[in-house]
C-alpha cells in the first residue's frame, strides 16, 4: 500500500502506532545516549541513517566501521548501557508530539489502538506511563518480540495477527523511513507523522 493522503478514517479498526518520534519526541533522546555511550570509542552518530532501527541494529551499524570486531557480549553491554541512558532522559523530560494526545484521546473511544516499535519493551512502557497513556495500545509489540525490526514487516504482521484485523481496516502512523517500508512490505496504509497529520479527524472529532 502506499501513504494516506485523504482525511477519511473510514473503513479503519485498528490505528498502529510508531512510538519514538511519532507519539513522543524521543528521537534527540535516543540521538543523545547514542553519541553518549559512543563517544568514548570515538564514534560519531548520525542519527537520521539509523532513526527507525532495533537498538541492537542500530548500534551493530554504528559500529560497523570501529576497524575491529566487537563480541556479541560487547555489542549487548554497549545497547544495555545505550537504553540505560535514554531512560534516565526519559524519566527527566519527555512530552507527547505537538497534536498526539488529543488525537489518542478523541481516537481510543472509536478505534483499536496498538503500537509497534522498534523500542525495547521496558523503555516503552516506562515511557508510555510517564506521558500517561499505560494500557492503551493493545497490541504493543516491541523489539524484543520480532526477530527481524523494521524495514521488516514482521511487527506490523504480528499486531494484525493478534488483533484478527485485514490489512485494509488498519493504519500506520509512522515517522522514519524504516517504518514507512515495513508498513507498506506488510500491505498496510501509512501516514507520515513528521507531517502533523493529527487533524485527519474524520472519524475521530466528536
Amino acid at each position: 500500500m502506499s501513504i494516506m493522503k485523504n482525511s477519511s478514517l473510514r473503513c479503519k479498526r485498528l490505528l498502529n502506532f510508531d512510538f519514538d518520534g511519532t507519539v513522543a519526541d524521543t528521537s534527540p533522546l535516543h540521538a543523545a545516549a547514542f553519541a553518549q555511550v559512543l563517544a568514548p570509542m570515538k564514534i560519531e552518530v548520525n542519527y537520521s541513517s539509523i532513526a527507525g532501527l532495533r537498538t541492537i541494529d542500530a548500534m551493530r551499524q554504528c559500529l560497523a566501521g570501529v576497524g575491529r570486531p566487537l563480541s556479541d557480549a560487547d555489542v549487548s553491554s554497549l545497547v544495555e548501557a545505550k537504553q540505560r541512558c535514554v531512560r534516565q532522559m526519559i524519566a527527566r523530560s519527555l512530552w507527547p508530539l505537538p497534536g498526539v494526545d488529543e488525537f489518542l484521546r478523541r481516537a481510543r473511544s472509536r478505534f483499536r489502538l496498538a503500537m509497534a516499535t522498534s523500542g525495547s519493551r521496558d523503555t516503552v512502557r516506562f515511557a508510555l506511563e510517564k506521558l500517561g497513556y499505560a494500557g492503551w495500545f493493545d497490541p504493543l509489540v516491541c523489539a524484543d518480540d520480532v526477530a527481524r525490526g523494521k524495514p521488516d514487516p514482521e511487527g506490523f504482521l504480528h499486531v494484525l495477527r493478534i488483533a484478527g484485523v485485514a490489512t485494509r481496516e488498519a493504519l500506520v502512523f509512522e515517522d522514519s523511513q524504516a517504518g514507512f517500508m515495513a508498513a507498506a512490505a506488510a500491505g498496510l496504509d501509512f501516514v507520515d507523522a513528521r507531517s502533523n497529520p493529527w487533524r485527519i479527524s474524520a472519524g475521530v472529532s466528536p
